[in-house]
């Protein structure tokens, strides 16, 4: 790649990114003689080097007139990149302020209990129901009751229709992210999905603290069955979408603000509850 380019793509102007590749060739020399043997005018010469010894790329030794060297690269591009994080930190921390203060100010806005309403979206492809997943622990405050069908199985056990080592992982952290809040957790999987991610993800955890939550507050039955859903907080459910093409796919899932309907598929996860087997973590 060209080095000027690769310099300019770095935050570098032109004229800076060609001022400096041709004092590391050239070695040291004035400013007037820089701009001879490089494209910067001699008007802009002084601003340029000032700017690169200000960047940390250049040095100048305090003689008349002055002369210049330039810093060694690795040395030059390691300051560059200190200096934009910790830019790119006071950023980050001016923006999570504003991120709070507006925060507040909404939180003094009266709306309407957003339990009672009826509404629904849907979510299309594997891509939109993975970040949806993630999103998911923002929305729950309470409980999350989570069920999967028999012939789940089968489908996390074909590459082709499911990459297990996106959606398991996935689903296991929202699920650990979740007890560490102090959410309660309930899951009905068949023995397969426990015994091929669930437990071996859980007893790689080593945090003391967070196997304590996680033992509080995540509780799994072993169930083959035919339902797949998910009920939070008695008000929000998803349901999955299957492909009418080939139904083994999931083409996107429903999600449900209707309390009285997730009132209806709770009493049935419970129903299904009852007749799981119970199963210890072993955390």
């Amino acid at each position: 790649m060209d080095t000027e380019r690769a310099l300019k793509d770095l935050g570098l102007t032109k004229y800076e990114a060609g001022a400096y590749v041709k004092l590391l060739k050239e070695g040291i020399c004035g400013a007037q003689e820089l701009s001879r043997r490089s494209d910067v005018p001699v008007g802009k010469i002084y601003e340029v080097l000032s700017n690169l010894n200000n960047m940390g790329f250049v040095e100048f030794q305090r003689s008349r007139p002055r002369r210049y060297k330039a810093v060694k690269p690795s040395i030059a591009l390691n300051s560059l990149y200190r200096k934009k994080e910790e830019e790119t930190m006071n950023e980050l921390g001016d923006f999570k302020s504003r991120v709070w203060e507006l925060e507040t100010k909404f939180s003094d806005i009266a709306h309407p209990d957003h339990t009672e309403i009826q509404f629904w979206s849907t979510l299309i492809g594997e891509e939109d129901i993975l970040k949806n997943i993630k999103h998911m622990l923002d929305e729950t405050e309470n409980e999350i009751l989570y069920v999967k069908p028999g012939s789940i199985s089968n489908i996390l056990q074909n590459p082709d229709i499911i990459d297990t080592k996106t959606l398991i992982p996935t689903v296991i952290e929202e699920f650990v992210k979740a007890a560490e809040k102090g959410i309660k957790i309930k899951t009905i999987v068949p023995k397969e999905i426990f015994m091929m991610g669930l437990k071996e993800k859980f007893e790689q955890i080593q945090d003391l603290m967070l196997r304590t939550m996680i033992k509080k507050n995540i509780d799994i039955r072993i169930l083959t069955c035919e339902h797949d859903f998910i009920v939070i907080d008695g008000y929000i459910t998803h349901i999955p979408i299957p492909d009418p093409i080939d139904p083994k796919m999931t083409f996107g899932e429903l999600k449900v603000y209707d309390k009285e309907y997730a009132f209806k598929l709770k009493d049935k996860f419970y129903e299904l509850w009852e007749i799981g087997e119970k199963v210890d973590i072993n955390l």
